[in-house]
């Protein structure tokens, strides 16, 4: 079982969001407020914006900086030693005030793929040449509290915090006032942190996959604490600079103070989610990664809910996808802007949606503007909204313009198979019988913009009964394919030359949270796989929730499954090596195909490969999971609903009890600081008795004394958190039984069962949500002695695959990926070149083919880790 960690180059830009120049407005609390509020904005904000162009001194906001730090003798970080102390110039470098050239720090980081013991000296020829003053590496989460650790950081932010906080306390003027004020909710916010952090970096190495190897959600979310002070940092060295003179009030101010409120914001809701992962970690008796919701005490589950509803904002304005690689965070930013902009046409009649398209600037121009507007979405919105916007990419026009950035293939065919059943070795396996839900809507593709896909298949349509719909794309033509048949219609590049058979095929099952997407939105990826693999690719184009809720999608697959081992022929494969690929939900699926197959007696895969995969659909917490509510792809909302379409749960409007109908919900027109109110004194009643946890009682007595807790009156307090709606969905799916079951959640199957799988390929994200789901199912394979590899892959985010033509680094990444599992199958492919510059081509494919620089290494069993 081996496991390597895949780091992406990054280039270092140093853009920064453009400032706002809306006005933030300030509660009755006296919660800070913008200084906007009470300067004159037009032309402060012209001027600021034009002498900001033409100033000399760069705004030296990076997403991520190198930085070098001490460990004690033991191994262990120091960070536990207290940060207000000031630390020598002999022990820590002095920060004076910053200048323009004053960050040393500045460098090209370069990918590096890491064996856990040593790493290959032509590993990483694809680095680019690094000059530089120090010689620092990047923190990832297999070395963070091992080789690192974030003292130098930490110490740097509450010095600098505290030098700048005591220059404005001097000062007379109401902009110095709110920084002051400002920096000391960001000293306070630090200094309840970092025994926090000290805490998670003396434990996490319980839940590692192994002690050699380090990843888990409690390692990212440091992660992810270190790279938001860092850019913390960067804003206060300016403040440092810029704090002097007149030209501060007139051009710097509005611009430093609204960046570092929103990071102040930030820090403090990650202070809220470390928090609670400390306490998951006692829950957890520093065993599993998984906590049971229900040995969660009431009270901390609601801080929860109220970290998923409310804090979630401060991650998507200027903060927005923070955690990722720099290029990541534009495409991100751009995102949230289209989703803002989707959700005021959405539904809405064609005049109306003309006006919100020509004012969607808006959301780019104006990040707080944009966070709250996508707040409200992953609050609020129904599963039918989140299925619509996914599907824009299966939209007619969309699916168009692709055909421009989407490379042909020669074959290229779309078709039905069914309804007979099939028959191997006397094993018969029936068509798919799961009927529809009932009373669902039949969702467009794209809401009131235009119906979806061109084939029968489109996301949300009406699927014949008992019908499957597959995909064949193959690079060439080759003997047997003709047989299906093959029309002219099925060739996108005319050829009359028939290639043998392949001895390998790719059965493919798309991912898209079981509700959206299809086959054809994911060829921006499978086209070019078919062209540099060069063999047949099938995939398989499931039934989708909530029109078709669980079993169907299984069934679908597992009839798929069957058809291509009946008609291997007809692929144009010898049926010699079958691959089984799935992302997110499909990996999913993958993993149910092969367990189904290995009940039914028929041949299993040769590998199956999951692409940041959910293995637990169950209701559960995890710290990887904890960074859904800050994520602005796959955020918790959107879990959810996932999940309760997937498995026919709606939220209706009848409650299940009438207490919970006659509870106050807070009226939809209240401030955000009303109904924090309203929430503070239900928590805070002295009515409430919140029993905590105790592991030693038996299964039936907790389960008893929690069905007591979590009553009426726990769901009604969720109600005023969440909104009645929601309560109500998370209050079925918490009750539901139907998550746990095996063929959603793989970890829940049979060890006799899983003790049968072929070799597994898990490929997470180490930002991802669902990081900890791969951790886990690869902890317990090998506690099987199954074969398994692990990448664990950085700066990306989850659904890196979709992004393949849209982002550098996505491409390159998944490149990587495919070139060592081909070169690990004896794939004999063209490849995948990681530059377009021919004149790296040929060097690229001889490191490519060179020896042990795969991260997929074939190994025994019986060894984690390979020496080289």
């Amino acid at each position: 079982m081996t496991t390597i960690v895949v780091s992406n180059s990054i280039d270092k830009d140093h853009n920064e969001e453009s400032s706002s120049n809306d006005e933030v407005n300030s509660p009755s609390d006296g919660t800070i407020r913008s200084i906007t509020d009470r300067l004159p904005m037009g032309p402060i904000v012209a001027a600021s914006r034009f002498m900001s162009c033409l100033s000399k001194q760069p705004r030296n906001i990076t997403s991520k900086r190198h930085y070098t730090v001490s460990t004690n003798s033991n191994g262990k970080s120091s960070l536990l030693k207290p940060i207000s102390k000031r630390i020598s110039s002999s022990q820590s470098p002095s920060f004076p005030r910053s200048t323009s050239n004053s960050n040393s720090l500045h460098e090209n980081s370069s990918p590096a793929m890491r064996n856990s013991t040593t790493t290959p000296s032509n590993l990483n020829s694809f680095s680019k040449t690094v000059t530089t003053s120090i010689t620092p590496t990047t923190p990832t989460p297999d070395t963070i509290g091992f080789k690192f650790n974030y003292d130098s950081t930490y110490t740097q932010l509450r010095d600098l915090a505290d030098t700048n906080c005591r220059y404005f306390s001097q000062q007379k003027t109401d902009v110095c006032r709110r920084f002051e004020r400002l920096l000391i909710q960001l000293l306070h916010s630090i200094d309840l942190s970092v025994p926090l952090i000290q805490y998670l970096i003396d434990n996490f190495h319980h839940f590692d996959y192994s002690p050699e190897i380090k990843a888990n959600g409690y390692r990212s979310l440091v992660v992810a604490h270190g790279q938001a002070c860092e850019r913390t940092l960067d804003i206060l060295r300016q403040v440092d600079t810029k704090r002097v003179g007149l030209l501060f009030n007139l051009m710097y101010s509005s611009r430093l103070f609204q960046d570092l409120e929103s990071w102040t914001k930030a820090l403090i809701a990650m202070q809220h989610i470390i928090a609670l992962a400390v306490k998951m970690i006692d829950y957890s008796e520093k065993k599993v990664l998984y906590v049971d919701a229900d040995h969660v005490p009431l009270d901390i589950e609601l801080d929860y809910f109220k970290m998923v509803a409310f804090d979630s904002e401060y991650f998507f304005g200027r903060t927005c996808g923070f955690q990722f690689a720099p290029s990541m965070q534009t495409m991100l930013t751009f995102l949230l802007a289209g989703l803002a902009t989707y959700h005021e046409t959405y539904n809405r009649p064609i005049t109306y949606a003309a006006a919100s398209l020509a004012t969607a600037p808006k959301y780019i121009l104006f990040p707080e503007q944009r966070a709250k507007k996508c707040a409200a979405i992953f609050r609020d919105s129904d599963y039918l909204f989140c299925k619509s916007f996914w599907n824009i990419v299966d939209h007619d026009y969309v699916k168009m313009g692709s055909r421009y950035i989407v490379p042909n293939v020669t074959v290229s065919k779309y078709f039905q198979i069914g309804p007979e059943p099939i028959e191997i070795n006397s094993i018969i396996i029936p068509p798919p019988t799961a009927s529809a839900g009932i009373d669902e809507p039949n969702e467009r593709a794209a809401g009131n913009i235009g119906a979806g896909s061109d084939s029968s298949t489109g996301s949300g349509s009406k699927q014949p009964k008992q019908l499957v719909n597959i995909k064949l794309l193959s690079n060439e033509i080759r003997e047997g394919m003709n047989e299906l048949p093959l029309k002219k219609s099925d060739l996108e590049i005319s050829s009359t030359t028939i290639s043998p058979m392949s001895d390998h095929l790719l059965l493919h099952i798309h991912g898209g949270g079981f509700i959206a997407t299809s086959s054809t939105t994911h060829e921006v990826y499978l086209k070019p796989w078919a062209l540099g693999l060069e063999i047949p690719i099938v995939s398989i184009d499931y039934s989708l929730a909530p029109e078709y809720p669980f079993p169907r999608a299984i069934e679908e697959c597992f009839y798929a499954y069957a058809w291509v081992l009946k008609n291997a022929n007809k692929l144009g494969w010898t049926g010699k090596t079958l691959l089984l690929v799935g992302d997110s939900a499909g990996g999913n699926l993958v993993t149910i195909v092969t367990m189904k197959a290995i009940e039914a007696g028929l041949r299993k895969p040769d590998a199956i490969i999951c692409f940041y995969t959910p293995f637990l659909l169950g209701y559960s917490m995890s710290p990887s999971r904890l960074m859904a509510i800050m994520d602005p792809l796959l955020n918790t909302g959107f879990l959810w609903r996932c999940l309760a379409a997937y498995a026919g749960i709606k939220s209706d409007d009848e409650p299940p009890h009438d207490e919970l109908e006659s509870a106050i919900i807070p009226n939809q027109n209240d401030s955000l600081s009303e109904k924090q109110h309203k929430i503070d004194n239900i928590i805070s009643s002295p009515d409430q008795i919140v029993p905590q946890s105790d592991n030693s009682f038996k299964n039936e007595q907790i389960s008893k004394n929690l069905e007591y807790i979590r009553g009426d009156t726990y769901y009604s307090q969720l109600g005023d958190i969440m909104g009645s709606r929601q309560a109500r969905l998370l209050r079925k799916l918490r009750e539901s039984t139907l998550p746990n079951n095996p063929y959603m959640s793989p970890l829940r199957a049979s060890d006799d069962i899983l003790r049968q799988f072929p070799t597994t390929y898990l490929i997470a994200c180490h930002q991802d949500p669902l990081l900890d789901d791969s951790i886990t199912f690869a902890r317990h394979l090998r506690s099987l002695s199954v074969e398994h590899h692990v990448v664990i892959v950085q700066n990306v985010t989850h659904g890196f695959l979709s992004f393949y033509n849209a982002n550098n680094i996505c491409k390159e990444t998944t490149n990587r990926i495919m070139n060592d599992f081909a070169r690990r199958y004896n794939i004999n492919g063209s490849l995948f070149p990681s530059s377009s510059s021919s004149s790296k081509r040929k060097q690229h494919r001889k490191n490519i083919l060179a020896p042990l620089t795969n991260p997929i290494f074939p190994m025994p069993i019986s060894t984690d880790i390979i020496d080289e």
